[in-house]
């Protein structure tokens, strides 16, 4: 969808690295965190350490419910003063995208439903979406206002030991099909494919930003609603993170559930089991 800048004086804190989403190759997956705007910037902060990446947008934009948006690594912290609507509980995934009206010609043929048209918003445009397996994503098409530049990207640290994926549960029996799914909704290829060495059958998937992990054992599905995934081999390290139902001792497995500064819970794999699981092709 192309749309037209707004003529309006960008806000104050108003930067991104990449104001042109046109120039992106795949749809970028997002996972959302919907808090007071007084707990914004101690929010950045926590993500930015517990990542070693900087924040690479920060958008106010008092004229759409008062929001002010900002996004470190694959977490997107969604910030107002206000209650927030039923509908935007319930989205599990913001989705920049290329393009937005090519993304939802796409999508179309996936079975997806629109559930909000496109409209032009402050950022470019939006619509919100309805995937197939019922999860609601929030599509936006970034365009730069008129003399936005864009904000030189900050390299990540030099001894970044923690990558934060999105996460989604699924049984053994819709793993293939999920993950298939994913791959079309993404527009994304599974770059690891793993299967760890454990009392229960798990399967993992990586598509991008998203990890699909699917098992019918217990240890897992009771965290079904975890939503977020750390890829680290020093969990220890992780800054504000604690373990959950698990001993210190555990905490250096390679899997278990912690609860991460702000109160989100991820599950922890480390990366050597996509490194022994790697599968050819994928």
């Amino acid at each position: 969808m192309s749309t037209r800048s707004i003529a309006t004086p960008l806000p104050a804190r108003w930067f991104r690295t990449t104001p042109d989403s046109s120039s992106l190759t795949r749809p970028r997956l997002l996972a959302r965190s919907l808090i007071d705007v007084a707990r914004l910037d101690d929010n950045i902060r926590g993500y930015e350490q517990l990542t070693g990446v900087t924040g690479d947008l920060r958008m106010p934009i008092p004229d759409f419910g008062g929001l002010e948006l900002a996004a470190v690594d694959t977490m997107l912290l969604i910030a107002s003063a206000r209650p927030f609507t039923s509908i935007q509980r319930e989205t599990a995934y913001s989705v920049i995208v290329p393009s937005l009206t090519a993304e939802l010609d796409r999508l179309r043929t996936t079975g997806t439903e629109v559930l909000e048209p496109p409209e032009t918003i402050l950022p470019g445009s939006r619509a919100r979406v309805r995937y197939p397996d019922g999860s609601i994503a929030e599509l936006v098409e970034h365009r730069p206002q008129a003399d936005e530049k864009a904000r030189p990207p900050v390299p990540a640290t030099a001894d970044r030991t923690a990558r934060l994926l999105l996460r989604k549960a699924v049984s053994r029996a819709a793993f293939d099909d999920t993950v298939a799914l994913y791959e079309t909704l993404l527009d994304t290829a599974v770059a690891d494919h793993a299967r760890p060495e454990g009392r229960y059958d798990v399967q993992l998937a990586r598509i991008g930003e998203l990890l699909i992990v699917g098992t019918d054992g217990p240890e897992y599905t009771e965290t079904g609603a975890v939503r977020l995934a750390v890829l680290t081999s020093a969990p220890r390290d992780l800054p504000g993170a604690q373990p959950l139902a698990y001993s210190a001792a555990q905490a250096t497995s390679r899997h278990h559930v912690v609860r991460l500064h702000d109160g989100w819970r991820a599950e922890i794999w480390d990366p050597a089991v996509f490194v022994s699981a790697r599968t050819v092709g994928t």
